[in-house]
This record gives structure tokens, C-alpha cells and sequence, in this order.
């Protein structure tokens, strides 16, 4: 008759221990899209580039799937394409290829492309 109640104070007093555990390291706890969007830890990247000078790459919307190519004077809107290696975007005429530090950048009616470095 009284084993019942302290099964419960058992209980009751092992609860609090349960929920001290680090939800990093509890494998069955995926992370949320909500709580960390997609691209929440991209920002603009400057390259400079052999030809081009300065060039500032700002990711669209919030699944990684295009980035604005701005130029001192122009700004060029690249969708992602297939790459081996590292992001690839290109708007069918320039090319922008990035590789770490480094880029490869292809400008619309040009026939060789210019290496860039992430500055």
C-alpha cells in the first residue's frame, strides 16, 4: 500500500536529473530550419579579382541557390549550377566559381576567366 507513493517520490525527485541534458548532444534532436535559417551565417564576400578590381558577392534569399555579383559599376544576379568543387553560380554568360579563399570569375563576352582571392 505505501510502495506506491514512493515510487512516485522516486520518480518526482529523478525528473529534474532527466531534463539536464545538453540538447547537443542528444542524437535524436534534429535541428529545426526554424531555429537556424539556411543561409543565417552567410554575409557579403569581397574578392578581388586580377581584372575586375573589387567584387562583393551577396547570397539571395535563404536557400543558397543565387548570390548578386556586384560590380564598382554593376550588379549581375547568379542562380547555382553544378560543380565538382566548391559553389558554382552563372547566369548562362558569366561565371562565378568559388573554391575557399579563392574564385574563378568568367564576365559575360569575355574568353578567359580572371582569378580572384577573398579579401
Amino acid at each position: 500500500m505505501f510502495r506506491q507513493p514512493k515510487t512516485l517520490l522516486a520518480a518526482f525527485l529523478l525528473l529534474p536529473a532527466a531534463a539536464c541534458v545538453d540538447p547537443s548532444d542528444r542524437e535524436d534532436i534534429a535541428q529545426s530550419p526554424l531555429v537556424t535559417p539556411p543561409m543565417m551565417n552567410t554575409r557579403p564576400a569581397s574578392f578581388d579579382c586580377e581584372d575586375s578590381g573589387r567584387v562583393v558577392v551577396r547570397p539571395m534569399g535563404d536557400d543558397g541557390r543565387a548570390i548578386v555579383l556586384a560590380f564598382v559599376n554593376r550588379e549581375v544576379n547568379l542562380k547555382s549550377v553544378q560543380a565538382d568543387q566548391g559553389q558554382k553560380y552563372s547566369d548562362g554568360q558569366t561565371v562565378f566559381w568559388m573554391q575557399g579563399e579563392k574564385a574563378t570569375l568568367l564576365r559575360a563576352g569575355e574568353d578567359e576567366p580572371e582569378s580572384c582571392e577573398k579579401k
